[in-house]
């Protein structure tokens, strides 16, 4: 058998292989639909610590950026302040505050959180890792 026949019968086997390589590889992903800005507060001063985060795929300069996406995911309405009928006792649980601001989950948003009462204070605690 000669190579130009060998290399005739291999001919449909890598079109086929190529047309199964293109439908199987991945296609490049979307943006993420979830970028936010971060903006941890020091009691004392001014900005103490700020992120780009993205989810989704995971990642920016967060330091834990899987573990602030995962709060995220598990509690987004978290980004929603108390109503205003809310239960709320007043303790102050720490001066800490931050802002919140972009897309989550493609939605434009713009948050404040501070740990000023209990209804704050457990939106803070749900959105712990994102704060760094």
């Amino acid at each position: 058998m000669s190579v130009t026949s060998s290399a005739r019968g291999l001919l449909p086997a890598l079109a086929v292989t190529a047309a199964l390589g293109a439908v199987l590889a991945p296609t490049a992903t979307a943006a993420p639909t979830t970028e936010l800005t971060i903006s941890v507060h020091d009691p004392l001063g001014p900005v103490a610590r700020e992120y780009r985060l993205t989810c989704d795929p995971d990642g920016g300069t967060h330091p834990r950026a899987r573990a602030a996406c995962d709060a995220i995911r598990t509690s987004p309405g978290t980004i929603e302040p108390p109503p205003p009928t809310a239960n709320c006792y007043d303790r102050v649980f720490g001066p800490q505050r931050a802002e919140v601001s972009g897309l989550l989950a493609g939605v434009e948003v713009a948050a404040s959180f501070s740990r000023v009462n209990s209804c704050e204070e457990d939106r803070w605690q749900a959105w712990l890792p994102v704060w760094g």
